[in-house]
């Protein structure tokens, strides 16, 4: 059973030409994607032990995803090839290198049910792991459920807010089924106008502490060109953004989380009591991999090994 298991989306992002709006563009091409399939190819290539839930359609991005999944050393046991429904498409442009338009189209990635899914896999790995795309969908349910069997069993539970206000009918929508997912995390991370959004705080110590006192144990604030915040309750900080030629950021967030994963599902110390030390060097590798994913288009186009995350990590002061 994997070490780390993650539920979720497996996409096809269909990028716009770089540098213009998603009514202006010409051409649309198709890369593989979607966060929690970004997270875990990420994780296999740092060597974690990681599985996906989820469903694709069976078509040729279906196909395609599965194969790149598999090829990359995730466990695919539970990716699903359906007949009811293509594979999840995301059509994405970026006006500028750190602004992203979605259109998102659900098909398979919304059919995931609590009845279906591995309990026993989601409740022996030591972290799961999940985002709120799902929320917006028929995958709800089995979202919810699955991260509440990781946490009644004690495994850390990180949840990615990874807002996109397009999919939802409405926002007050979306900031209930959010907070939602979050009584059942453990480790959140989010930027800060995630965090506004769902704290009404705009100062991410002020918004930490509402977020403790649901449950969650570490906090971590994506900053932009600030670099990241990391609490725990008991120590707080930041680190620097990572030095990189940016391309375009549409996948740091899930390399990110890569990081933080890389690093948190490897500890048996609870995430109270992370020192400052301990968490510093967590987040710097999370920002390291985060920059170093913003060097080119796509998720899963730039796959960077361990060597060179730590490599840039340490360029951090």
């Amino acid at each position: 059973m994997p070490k780390v298991i993650g539920l979720g989306e497996a996409l096809i992002d269909l990028f716009a030409e770089p540098g213009v709006a998603l009514r202006e563009a010409d051409t649309l091409r198709p890369v593989p994607g979607g966060a929690p399939a970004n997270v875990a190819v990420r994780l296999a290539q740092l060597g974690v032990d990681v599985g996906l839930i989820s469903k694709v359609g069976q078509d040729e991005f279906g196909v395609l995803l599965s194969n790149i999944l598999e090829q990359a050393g995730v466990d695919t046991a539970h990716v699903e090839s359906t007949p009811e429904a293509p594979t999840m498409l995301a059509v994405v442009a970026t006006p500028s290198p750190t602004e992203q338009h979605f259109a998102i189209y659900h098909g398979a990635g919304a059919l995931l049910q609590p009845e279906t899914l591995p309990r026993d896999d989601i409740e022996s790995a030591s972290l799961f792991y999940c985002g709120s795309v799902t929320l917006a969908s028929g995958s709800r349910d089995a979202t919810l459920q699955a991260a509440q069997w990781a946490k009644d069993k004690g495994r850390f539970v990180l949840f990615d807010a990874n807002l996109r206000p397009a999919i939802w009918p409405d926002l007050a929508r979306a900031k209930r089924w959010t907070l939602a997912a979050l009584e059942t995390a453990s480790i959140v991370k989010m930027n800060e106008t995630e965090l506004e959004f769902l704290t009404e705080e705009t100062s991410p110590e002020t918004g930490c502490k509402i977020l403790f006192e649901m449950g969650v144990q570490l906090c971590c604030v994506s900053l932009g060109g600030r670099g990241a915040y990391f609490d725990n309750g008991s120590v707080r900080g930041s680190v620097p953004v990572a030095e990189v030629n940016v391309v375009d950021t549409t996948g740091s967030g899930d390399a990110f989380v890569a990081g933080l994963i890389y690093h948190l599902s490897q500890t048996t110390t609870p995430l109270a009591e992370l020192d400052e030390t301990a968490l510093r060097g967590i987040i710097k590798f999370a920002n390291a991999s985060g920059g170093l994913a913003a060097t080119a288009q796509g998720g899963m186009s730039v796959l960077p090994d361990l060597e060179q995350i730590q490599a840039l990590a340490k360029t951090m002061l």
